[in-house]
């Protein structure tokens, strides 16, 4: 009985230590790896005015912890975009992505970082200017690990496509910014000389829409003008609004809609189209149809709110041998 209880014990004790070291031991290999999503997608939002700062994650990996420094060096991959365009969008050359060119990013500590053996992971820095970037196309910045110090890297998590997210105060092209419209809308015609209303009898129309913006610059946005928004919209139809740093002392109404002697300052902006051309969006000013004085768009930074009085037409609107102009008044608050 002792003597195979003693056995016992012993293999008990040789068991323990055989698990201590399997457990102490690799399983598997360390790899480096840059972190992604599963397409290898990873983005970051930079700001228009401003030469910022981006961050790719790098990770050594294994069952153990990293027990040496690891110097991680990455290089521009661009054949990775032009397989990706291939594979996600084929012949719609229309949607291919653009890489980001080489004048407007910077790698301010160099093509290489190290992992250490306190910490799994470290940042990998890319500072880019936007500034000189179009919101209506996409811009990836391929990269690849080169090479790694130790150990050995990914097979498949080796590269990234880094996607360029653009922002201003107002939108940003990370998600699509939407804004509570509320608005008037009336029709008229020029004849040459002055606008006037189709129907003189006739009292702006009310309606309301969600509006999704668009940042262009540092200070300008773009949107479907007026109530047009269809599912054919294009970059022709858009509107363009810049935040200028003129200020306007807009008039405060009472519940009664009397100018109360009180105003309040607010940022003019200016309402333009987005593109020119015959095919595009055609945009005037707008007149107060009483006194003849010009309608005043602003931005009111201290409710985050836009107003906008602008005339506008499609190319194809005319009613005889008039042109056909909407005059709108437009209230936007962002939603989200």
């Amino acid at each position: 009985m002792m003597k195979g209880l003693a056995c016992g014990c012993i293999l008990l004790s040789v068991a323990a230590c055989g698990e201590k070291e399997f457990y102490d031991d690799e399983q598997y290999r360390k790899e480096c790896y840059i972190v992604s999503n599963d397409d290898n997608i990873f983005g970051q939002e930079y700001t228009f005015g401003e030469n910022s700062v981006g961050y790719l994650s790098i990770y050594a990996s294994g069952s153990t912890p990293v027990d040496k420094d690891v110097t991680v060096t990455l290089r521009p991959a661009e054949d990775l975009l032009k397989a990706y365009n291939q594979r996600v969008n084929g012949t719609s050359y229309a949607n291919y992505a653009e890489i980001l060119p080489e004048s407007c990013y910077t790698m301010p500590e160099g093509w290489s970082v190290t992992v250490t053996s306190k910490n799994s992971y470290t940042l990998f820095p890319i500072s880019v200017n936007i500034d000189q970037l179009n919101t209506s196309k996409t811009y990836y910045l391929p990269l690849e690990i080169a090479s790694v110090s130790d150990y050995q890297y990914s097979a498949t998590k080796n590269y990234v496509l880094f996607r360029i997210y653009m922002k201003n105060a107002y939108a940003t092209t990370k998600t699509d910014t939407y804004y509570q419209m509320y608005g008037t809308t009336i029709d008229l015609v020029n004849n040459g000389t002055t606008f006037e209303q189709i129907d003189p009898a006739a009292v702006p129309t009310v309606f309301n829409a969600t509006k999704r913006m668009t940042p262009v610059s540092e200070n300008a946005v773009s949107i479907i003008p007026g109530a047009s928004q269809t599912s054919s919209d294009t970059e022709q139809r858009y509107v363009k609004m810049t935040v200028t740093d003129e200020i306007y002392q807009n008039p405060i109404l009472g519940d009664d809609g009397l100018p109360t002697g009180k105003t309040i300052p607010v940022q003019v902006v200016k309402v333009e189209p987005k593109n020119e051309g015959s095919t595009c969006v055609q945009v005037t000013k707008a007149f107060d149809s009483v006194t003849g004085e010009e309608l005043v768009s602003y931005f009111n930074p201290a409710d985050k709110t836009f107003v906008l009085n602008y005339c506008y037409r499609m190319p194809t609107e005319r009613s005889g041998s008039n042109e056909l102009w909407h005059k709108v008044r437009e209230e936007m608050s962002r939603m989200n």
